[in-house]
């Protein structure tokens, strides 16, 4: 437990000024305004010497649903109610975020900026702090970060895209989350992340525009907090996100510097795991049981702990000039579960039992051969437990089992009503509810990953679901050798990008669109 000690606030700080303060290299400003209670922002300072594992930098600015100086106490404890509530003068409703959160919002505060970049890429350090932790971090009161860039909503690259406690808590990529029901961090929120990152193209040398802010989402109870670091909007220096296959019982070197830019041509240097301070030869070890240690060429070694999981983190990244946070996240690939029951011009055929050269009916091009098939065994635990959608939940003849990733095709009354189109893709975890669709933990899994030509969409169960569709994680996803067989077989495929494939069969809905679907299931 921690005493508590004020951090200094502004909350006079003009729009001009919140923008100045948060923007930085390869980035011009050129107007912003605020909409929100006049207290609900504010220019904090003295993070590094008073709350340095609670803010993302010395200086920047923060954005309440609340009041932005109650984001510390002076005296006493550091977090001293589970429930601080300031009902502000902040807008209700704004569009935007409601359609983002697919409910009513409420206590909006929000900063807009029009800016020039140099660079192509914009990305932001930032902490998100919340009183909703950790009591409604599954429920319908999701107080979440808004980020939106020339009118697109920007999506958090990691879980589901969102920034809230639903995504980002102690059983959901818990390495990003920070409990601090204790009072170890000095802080008034009952939780915080870590110093997250968002990424976001942009159109370099001329007028863009941003939104960035936050709201409460269903009521107006229990306040959250936004923490941008000072000179961290910036398009100088971009740490790009990472994906790897770490084995269970094994190790994996990964060079997370090597998609990383600089325009200032210095040495990148990695100086921080998660937050915690790094040097080469050290080790860190994650909340979830892996160990990352610094290898003296830059170069990161994951350690598994034995456990088959989806886990990530984050690493700091400064080229001398400008400092940026990147993601690395050890994922699965949208698959099949063995056992499912393919739909092919022969009959219904168990998915692993199909082969390179086997034909299988789709839904737009008739019977398509399997260009590339491909299976892992894993336990079925965490994030790796598979998706259950229970028989005729959504037309599927008999129970479908999926890993989370996996998209299905959703063409009922919503996809239209949401989207404007007769048919989408969405993920079979944003389709979760504990009744029909559950995730389903225990023993082994196995997984198995089918591909064609061209993205198809395929009938497993009755249900028209995906086959593997390539991007920019494909380097990333495979071994060397699985890696080498599948480009020896997509020559035109560039595994860092995806390009060379062909596009999604489908619209693919984003995080925060599958959790509008489910709202009005």
């Amino acid at each position: 437990m921690v005493a508590a000690s004020e951090l200094t606030y502004d909350t006079s700080a003009t729009a001009e000024q919140l923008a100045q303060t948060i923007f930085g290299d390869g980035v011009s400003v050129e107007s912003a305004s605020y909409t929100g209670d006049p207290l609900s922002s504010a220019i904090y300072s003295g993070g590094d010497a008073l709350a340095r594992d609670a803010t993302p930098s010395d200086t920047g600015v923060i954005f309440s649903t609340g009041r932005a100086a109650d984001y510390t106490n002076s005296t006493g404890d550091a977090n001293q109610s589970a429930s601080r509530t300031t009902n502000t003068g902040g807008p209700n409703d704004v569009a935007e975020f409601n359609a983002a959160a697919g409910t009513r919002t409420f206590d909006a505060s929000f900063l807009d900026v029009e800016f020039i970049p140099t660079g192509d890429t914009l990305t932001m350090q930032f902490v998100f702090a919340s009183d909703e932790y950790p009591e409604f971090q599954d429920s319908v009161f999701q107080d979440f970060v808004g980020v939106w860039v020339n009118d697109e909503f920007v999506e958090l690259g990691i879980g589901t895209g969102d920034t809230d406690p639903g995504n980002i808590n102690d059983g959901e990529n818990q390495n990003l989350y920070l409990d601090n029901s204790d009072s170890d961090f000095n802080t008034e929120m009952d939780g915080l992340t870590v110093t997250l990152t968002l990424k976001v193209d942009v159109n370099p040398d001329q007028i863009n525009t941003i939104r960035i802010g936050i709201a409460d989402v269903s009521d107006a109870a229990f306040d959250s907090s936004l923490l941008i670091a000072a000179d961290s909007v910036q398009t100088s220096l971009v740490a790009n996100q990472d994906i790897v296959h770490v084995d269970p019982d094994g190790s994996k070197t990964v060079d997370v510097l090597a998609n990383d830019e600089s325009s200032s041509g210095n040495v990148l240097t990695i100086t921080h795991i998660n937050g915690q301070r790094i040097e080469v030869g050290e080790t860190i070890t994650l909340g979830t049981g892996q160990d990352v240690m610094l290898n003296e060429d830059g170069t990161l070694t994951l350690v598994g702990d034995g456990d088959a999981e989806d886990f990530n983190f984050t690493y700091t990244v400064a080229d001398g000039d400008n400092t940026d946070i990147g993601f690395v996240e050890a994922s699965t690939i949208p698959c099949f579960v063995a056992g499912t029951l393919i739909e092919t011009p022969n009959g219904l055929r168990r998915v692993e039992d199909l082969a390179v050269g086997d034909l299988v009916r789709t839904r737009d091009h008739g019977d398509q051969p399997i260009r590339w098939a491909g299976n892992r065994t894993v336990t079925a635990q965490g994030r790796m437990a598979p998706i259950r959608i229970a028989k005729g939940a959504l037309g599927n003849t008999r129970d479908l089992w999926l890993s989370p990733q996996h998209r299905v095709v959703l063409s009922d009354a919503r996809a239209e009503l949401l989207f404007g189109e007769d048919e989408v893709l969405i993920p079979a975890k944003a389709l979760l509810n504990d009744q029909t669709v559950t995730r389903r933990p225990g023993g082994w899994v196995t997984y198995v990953h089918l591909m064609f030509d061209d993205h198809q969409i395929i009938f497993a169960n009755g249900l028209a679901s995906e086959s593997f569709l390539p991007g920019d994680q494909t380097s990333r996803l495979f071994d060397p050798a699985v890696l080498e067989e599948i480009c020896a077989i997509f020559p035109e495929l560039d595994p860092k990008t995806g390009a060379g494939y062909g596009s999604a069969a489908r619209r693919v809905l984003r995080g925060y669109e599958g959790r509008v679907v489910t709202a009005v299931a």
